[in-house]
């Protein structure tokens, strides 16, 4: 029986956790395979974002491991649907990646009627990251905490407004679940990316910004950030608050990881997956990804899909209590 695991048979049966045994040999066992001609890495967003900057380390982390090049190409449009097709049509064999978030594989396939990729044919590989979202509002907004802007927004004769990094995206559909579990009613403004989303935040164009922790801290005093969604603080801004001490339930986080074309084959992906590993383990993960507010993710292959399963769950419920459907 073949180890190649895709979304469509994680989520229909048992298999990801019965594989566990191959994902989890060492790297040494996993050498056969290497790829002799630069690594495409493709990027669904636009650069400046906090995809492409993780997406450009871990390239800078994972060509010495492989022996070649590893090149980001930034493919942006329409949430990431452009660069995931991209790499779905591409040869599988390992010379062409998706570097990814929850927003292709776990969002896209439940707001949009229609997508140009099928993400249940994509193989996982490995994770390497999660990203801790927080709450950010525009200088000249006359709120300090989260109480505030809510009772701010209640208020409002006109619906204050928020950007996001694309329509349906886990910035849009983490914002709406909130204003829903808060009793908000708000204005949706997306931008093709993050970058141009708090640029936007910044010029007093829109209110708030569901958006990275990583992106806040970049802002310095640029933003107001008023609360972090997790349980705990992060050590990375120990000064924000999370939106549970201050009185609102809301949790989630976004997975970032690298996918594989659909047939690639398991000496490939398993290869790849165990230096993925090794990279989120060592210590130079700890230091980049704290800095630039990730949380490491230190699974294997095997808790990287089965992390993912249970996120598909989430995503879809929190999409499909808002109502969110789109055409594409």
């Amino acid at each position: 029986m073949s180890h190649r695991t895709t979304r469509r048979t994680l989520l229909g049966s048992g298999l990801a956790l019965a594989s566990a045994p191959l994902l989890g040999r060492p790297a040494a066992a996993q050498a056969a395979w290497a790829p002799t001609r630069p690594v495409r890495m493709v990027v669904g967003f636009p650069p400046g974002g906090a995809t492409d900057v993780l997406a450009r380390w871990v390239a800078q982390q994972l060509s010495p491991r492989l022996g070649q090049p590893v090149v980001i190409e930034n493919r942006p449009g329409a949430n990431a649907s452009i660069g995931s097709a991209a790499v779905q049509n591409a040869a599988p064999d390992g010379t062409t990646l998706l570097f990814t978030t929850a927003d292709t594989h776990s969002v896209n396939p439940v707001v949009y009627r229609s997508l140009p990729y099928q993400p249940e044919r994509f193989v996982l590989v490995g994770g390497i990251a999660r990203l801790l979202f927080a709450l950010a509002v525009r200088p000249g907004l006359a709120a300090s905490n989260m109480r505030e802007y809510v009772a701010l927004a209640k208020a409002a004769a006109q619906p204050l407004t928020y950007s996001s990094w694309g329509v349906g995206s886990t910035s849009q559909v983490m914002m709406e679940t909130f204003a829903a579990e808060a009793g908000l009613r708000l204005q949706h403004v997306p931008f093709q990316g993050a970058a141009p989303a708090v640029q936007a935040l910044i010029a007093n164009q829109v209110d708030a910004f569901m958006l990275p922790i990583s992106v806040a801290m970049a802002q310095g005093n640029l933003v107001k950030t008023l609360g972090i969604v997790n349980p705990q603080r992060f050590s990375g801004a120990p000064s924000v608050p999370t939106f549970a001490e201050q009185g609102f339930g809301l949790v989630g986080d976004l997975w970032f990881g690298v996918l594989a074309p659909p047939a690639t084959p398991d000496a490939i992906t398993n290869r790849i997956a165990a230096e993925m590993h090794a990279i989120a383990n060592s210590a130079e993960a700890t230091a980049f990804l704290t800095s630039n507010g990730f949380v490491a993710d230190p699974a294997n292959r095997a808790g990287f899909i089965a992390h993912v399963a249970a996120d598909d769950v989430r995503w879809k419920d929190r999409a499909r209590r808002l109502g969110v459907v789109l055409d594409q």
